[in-house]
């Protein structure tokens, strides 16, 4: 069925397969250019899918872009969120919104997030991002179609490394127990997923007998063959008693020549930008569409770069002003080198990999996350390191069997995932049997700026604090996080490590004191050439009140952000702050705490997480144990109750209250209160 008008039923455009593969050599241009564009997004999925996007949206399901909520309509769910540009161009190409806006691809409030997200967009039936939810999703839709006596057609599609999950084949044996023949699934089958070869990370075949086996109708295709899809949705749609899965054979960046079939292109743009080999002219002309001229380009280009000028204006004037400029390395003064702290990470890994009882596990992010530091320079250690794919869950069962039989595993992945999609198995097998198993717990906060909301691990603190067994640390950069790795690893027990993607500030040394469970005091002395140098450190048990005016208390990269308030409130108001980095966030320093209150009699906790999640642990500690000779005043900073966005990590930093010149603002309005 074309583009119909939902209200009179009559054709509003149907295509030609000729027309079709038009489209999709149209369709791959712009995903080129909005992915180069945006500095981010995932070239070799998106270029995958593109075909049978397009046979989706532009001739097959019923839809009308005038009327997206229409009753009838049929559904398309992409579980495989990542892949969410070629959803925003077909639903451009049939009609949804400008063509154009699709190369605003990834910045902040332009609705073309990272992962899909119903709420900013029209047309997108899930917000979807963390795999291996929405074929279950698809099948509730079918069920509501059976049970209303409803003709629309439910799809969803999946990518192949997503099929690790064992969440899919729940939701496959539930469609085929419940006979939806009004379901269809495609799977685009690329053989790639970041970590390798599907086959090599968590072997999948034989995946046609497995699907056959749960009671699925299967077809498999050439997925790059326009009438070989059309035929095959088609077929689906005449099968009777059971749901229909599609096995899409697919190339991995295809169209694009220095894509094609390569791991590596899974997330990342073209590596020269715009031009050279591996650039965005180079993959326009292997796409070989003749509209896309220079002048063209330049066109769209320009236009995504003019919104992010909007963009950039509007955070500027969002920030609190004061005498001079005291962002990150803007003036000569006070500068700071930056670094990830995943990298801290990686560096313990290597170093702890030499003790035989560490072994690792991979959820297919293995080097972005820097666990692949493990075995990468010492290929004899390959033996300990465990692929377990897409698979949260599973992963943490088999560390909780390792740890059992005496071995230290270390298991990771984006911390939203591994702190969150295995909640139960952390909480009932690694905490109730008080297993020795290492959470890697990263990519937390909102570090991943824009792949979006559903990767921005903001709720992980409050998940895991009341976990009974289970140890918390949050580094502040990457040298602490290289030694709180070390240390949680011989601490009996189960131990997570909270650290980031992209580059923070350094603001410790190799000889800044550190003990695990101990509280750091920070004070700010005054304005030097090296950021670091203008701060003393001490452990807590070895600091004596110097009569402060306020306590910022913070833990992971917000202990920057506050040392960097405190500078700011002593240069503008003359004010003296006691900065609390709380690197153990369980067991915590109560004492620390209670004599910052005590001493200070105003508190403001600072989070890169959903608001409370560490205030409330802070507060709790005040309630529970201050003796209120005095009052007190509090504040909490952090995410306030909502989600986060699509944007670059500092972009989000500034949107969400978290930056320094924030704190600082809200510091002195807390002060000027206590002072009335």
């Amino acid at each position: 069925m074309p583009l119909i008008d939902s209200k009179t039923g009559k054709i509003k455009k149907d295509y030609t397969i000729e027309q079709l593969i038009e489209k999709t050599r149209e369709m791959r241009a712009y995903n080129m250019i909005a992915i180069t564009a945006a500095g981010s997004g995932h070239t070799g999925g998106t270029l995958s899918i593109m075909d049978i996007a397009a046979a989706l949206y532009l001739k097959k399901i019923r839809h009308d872009p005038e009327n997206p909520t229409w009753e009838d309509r049929d559904r398309v769910f992409w579980s495989v969120g990542h892949k969410a540009p070629a959803l925003y161009l077909a639903l451009a190409e049939a009609g949804y919104f400008p063509l154009d806006d699709t190369v605003k691809l990834r910045k902040l409030w332009s609705g073309f997030e990272g992962h899909p997200n119903r709420l900013k967009l029209p047309g997108i039936e899930l917000s979807s991002g963390s795999l291996g939810q929405g074929l279950g999703v698809a099948v509730g839709c079918a069920l509501n179609a059976k049970l209303e006596g409803k003709d629309y057609r439910v799809y969803t599609i999946l990518g192949d490394g997503e099929l690790d999950e064992g969440s899919v084949w729940e939701a496959m044996m539930c469609a085929s127990h419940y006979k939806l023949a009004n379901l269809t699934a495609i799977v685009d089958r690329n053989d790639l997923q970041i970590d390798g070869p599907t086959k090599e990370v968590m072997c999948l075949e034989p995946l046609l007998a497995k699907w056959q086996a749960f009671g699925w109708h299967t077809i498999e295709i050439d997925g790059h063959d326009m009438k070989e899809i059309l035929n095959a949705l088609e077929k689906a749609e005449k099968v009777k008693g059971q749901p229909t899965v599609i096995i899409a054979h697919t190339l991995k960046g295809k169209g694009v020549s220095f894509a094609e079939g390569v791991v590596g292109y899974h997330g990342i743009p073209p590596k020269d930008g715009r031009r050279g080999k591996e650039s965005l002219d180079r993959a326009l002309e292997d796409i070989g569409d003749p509209q896309f001229n220079q002048e063209k380009v330049d066109r769209l280009l320009k236009i995504a770069s003019d919104y992010q000028k909007e963009v950039d204006q509007k955070i500027e004037d969002s920030l609190p002003k004061f005498s001079r400029n005291y962002w990150w390395n803007s003036s000569p003064s006070m500068q700071v080198k930056m670094e990830p702290t995943r990298n801290g990470f990686g560096r313990a890994i290597e170093e702890l990999g030499n003790d035989e009882k560490v072994v690792a596990l991979g959820a297919d992010i293995t080097a972005s996350i820097r666990m692949d530091k493990f075995y990468d320079n010492h290929p004899e250690r390959k033996n300990r390191f465990f692929s377990t794919g897409i698979a949260e869950a599973n992963m943490t069962l088999v560390a909780s069997g390792l740890a059992k039989e005496g071995k230290i595993p270390f298991i990771g992945s984006y911390g939203v995932f591994v702190t969150g999609r295995n909640w139960d198995q952390l909480r009932t097998t690694v905490c109730y049997n008080n297993y020795n198993v290492k959470i890697a717990d990263a990519h937390a906060g909102i570090s991943v700026g824009a792949d979006g909301a559903t990767h921005q691990a903001l709720e992980d603190i409050s998940n895991l604090y009341y976990l009974p067994n289970m140890h918390i640390t949050v580094p502040a950069d990457s040298i602490e996080t290289e030694k709180v790795t070390k240390t949680v690893t011989y601490v009996n027990g189960p131990a997570v490590i909270r650290y980031a993607r992209e580059a923070t500030p350094i603001v410790t040394t190799s000889d800044t004191p550190y003990q695990f469970g101990l509280a750091n005091v920070i004070r700010y002395r005054s304005e030097k050439k090296n950021f670091m140098e203008a701060f003393q450190t001490k452990l807590s048990l070895d600091y004596t009140s110097e009569k402060e005016d306020l306590t910022l208390i913070a833990c992971g990269p917000m202990v920057a952000e506050a040392m960097r308030a405190a500078y700011i409130l002593k240069e503008e108001y003359n004010l003296e702050s006691r900065i609390l980095n709380i690197h153990t966030l369980k067991p915590i320093d109560q004492k620390a705490i209670l004599k910052a209150a005590e001493d200070t009699n105003l508190i403001i906790s600072i989070e890169e997480h959903q608001v409370g999640g560490f205030g409330n642990i802070i507060a709790g500690i005040i309630a529970q144990h201050k003796k209120y000779s005095t009052p007190l005043l509090m504040e909490m900073i952090g995410v306030e109750d909502r989600f986060g966005e699509s944007g670059s990590s500092w972009e989000l930093s500034k949107v969400f209250g978290l930056t320094a010149e924030h704190i600082a603002k809200r510091a002195k309005e807390l002060y000027d209160k206590k002072s009335r």
